[in-house]
């Protein structure tokens, strides 16, 4: 019984509890901005240019420097061959033979050798912008602003949302079946009234979801509507609302 009972009191010695392992602190994202702006030669047409600003990025953990450095190496070709030849198919150099891994001469790169076709080109006034407008310890997010004017004027805006940790974006950010149901419980955030800045909009479930664009800032979900009289609306809706309509994937970025 002594012997019984000294097991029973002793036990087995227990092993510790798994402690998981820290995880390591991510590099921020280093951005340098860059700008240029090529003035068309064309005597017949005195508002003709092409403007680009680019937050161009230099350093930072190397798979996210990578997914970025490809969405800028993306936008700017596509921008310069569309300003060197209007929508023709036609393609002055190609994706491959432009690409740059340097962050540092990006725009430089490119201008090098576009702004002697843009120049003798363009006939219309064309600006794009890439914008780092979010950084958290999870993710960053790029706005991309498309802006051109000539017999009317336009502008869209998309956002691209990085995971800091291996550089995928994010593309799964909300369901339709979400949103439709955050503004159904959430009717307040569903409308923008008409001001002076925009024409106003109310959230529309049949048609507005395929003209619209999400993106995660650090402290609201940002929402952008297209195609409202040839502009777009943009909506910044804080988390503590609509964090739990999120995917689970961007759940987890966006908390605290």
């Amino acid at each position: 019984m002594a012997i019984i009972a000294m097991t029973t009191l002793t036990g087995c010695p227990s092993k510790p509890e798994p402690q998981p392992e820290p995880q390591p602190e991510l590099k921020d994202l280093v951005v340098v901005t860059q700008t240029d702006s090529i003035n068309g030669i064309h005597e017949e047409n005195s508002a003709n240019s092409a403007s680009i600003t680019l937050d161009a990025p230099v350093e930072g953990p190397q798979a996210l420097l990578d997914a970025v450095m490809a969405l800028a190496n993306s936008e700017l070709y596509a921008f310069c061959e569309f300003c060197a030849h209007f929508d023709e198919d036609i393609a002055s150099f190609s994706k491959e033979e432009m690409y740059t891994k340097d962050g540092a001469q990006l725009l430089n790169h490119y201008m090098e050798k576009y702004k002697p076709l843009i120049q003798d080109s363009v006939w219309n006034v064309f600006d794009r912008t890439l914008a780092m407008e979010a950084q958290t310890d999870l993710f960053v997010t790029y706005g991309v602003e498309h802006f051109h004017c000539g017999a009317s004027c336009g502008s869209e805006k998309y956002y691209y949302t990085f995971d800091k940790k291996d550089g995928h974006q994010i593309g799964d950010i909300i369901s339709h079946e979400n949103l439709v149901r955050f503004f159904e419980e959430h009717p307040e955030c569903a409308s923008i009234e008409e001001s002076e800045e925009n024409p106003g909009w109310t959230f529309n479930p049949e048609d507005e979801y395929e003209n619209t664009q999400f993106g995660l800032l650090a402290d609201n979900f940002i929402l952008v509507i297209e195609g409202v009289s040839n502009h777009y609306i943009v909506s910044k809706i804080p988390y503590d609302l609509i964090s739990s309509y999120l995917s689970p994937e961007a759940q987890a970025l966006v908390k605290k």
